[in-house]
């Protein structure tokens, strides 16, 4: 709990192939995006562990950097779980207003030239009063100025 409220921490270690220069950029977009349908990002720490580990039959100690992203609590959990029967129970105007908010926050990231890449339900939080907010950004890109379009070496999908 941060002040009067919960926190939510997204952990990164690097053992699972997360690269210093990814953390970064999903820093770099996480900084730039604040906006009432961006998940609030309030900062983040690293830390690195070293693991006893058996390596060619040989104990040697091996370092595990981990990184945690802080980010407001949003209390409702994510849009996935209301995309069934359940959802039918919610207000015209309410799924109104939660599909709004997901476009002006996918608008605002589009101002300030990032692209999320991986929107989904899953990455849709709802608050406690059921306002949207656009999360995860790790696969997310920010492009420069002069930039009108990105690859990637890697395709990904989500199922």
């Amino acid at each position: 709990m941060v002040g009067k409220g919960m926190v939510a921490v997204k952990k990164l270690s690097k053992t699972f192939g997360v690269h210093e220069n990814k953390f970064h950029k999903e820093v770099e977009c996480l900084v730039k995006a604040k906006h009432k349908n961006i998940v609030r990002f309030l900062g983040y720490c690293s830390d690195t562990q070293g693991i006893p580990a058996n390596h060619e039959g040989k104990f040697v100690m091996a370092e595990v950097q981990n990184w945690l992203l802080c980010f407001e609590f949003a209390s409702n959990g994510s849009l996935d779980k209301y995309i069934n029967d359940a959802f039918q129970g919610l207000e015209c105007i309410k799924r109104y207003q939660i599909i709004t908010g997901i476009c002006e926050g996918l608008l605002h990231l589009h101002e300030k030239r990032i692209l999320h890449l991986d929107l989904k339900p899953a990455n849709i939080l709802l608050d406690d009063h059921m306002v949207p907010k656009i999360t995860d950004f790790g696969l997310s890109r920010c492009l420069d100025k002069e930039q009108t379009r990105t690859s990637t070496m890697n395709p990904c999908v989500s199922l």
